[in-house]
């Protein structure tokens, strides 16, 4: 399964926010900038992020995002299911398929994104955060 841009700017939101000091606002325009996302699309993230009470978002000159609950009461498997339009892994429904009435891969693949969620759905967002000082971004080195 692959997640939408989407919910990947959201994780990459959230994972950001949560390595910051508690009520502690981040512009839009830094996290845009220093995870090379397009700004428009973000503004669109935190906005659902800030209607599904995953954010805070203050306007103005002080203004920015913040966490609205702790990072440990936050299930990595919540913020998929809300941010993914989808989660079928496949669909059988918008296209002819001779077969479709007598296969079994449908229910396979329905088994295997319910064991992704709920594998998922066992992961804190604190489990996954990123320990952030003096506002920068760890660099990783493989």
């Amino acid at each position: 399964m692959q997640l939408t841009r989407f919910t990947d700017y959201a994780l990459r939101t959230l994972i950001y926010l949560a390595g910051r000091p508690v009520q502690e606002k981040v512009a839009l325009s830094y996290l845009a900038e220093s995870f090379e996302m397009n700004l428009h699309h973000l503004n669109k993230v935190s906005q659902k992020l800030t209607q599904m009470g995953y954010l805070v978002s203050t306007r103005g000159k002080q203004g920015g995002i913040s966490l609205a609950r702790s990072p440990e009461s936050i299930s990595v498997g919540d913020v998929v299911r809300d941010m993914e339009p989808c989660l079928a892994a496949i669909d059988c429904d918008g296209i002819y398929c001779p077969i479709r009435s007598s296969c079994r891969l449908r229910g396979v693949l329905g088994k295997a994104s319910q064991a992704f969620i709920r594998e998922l759905d066992g992961v804190k967002l604190s489990d996954v955060s990123v320990t952030i000082t003096d506002g920068q971004i760890p660099s990783v080195t493989l």
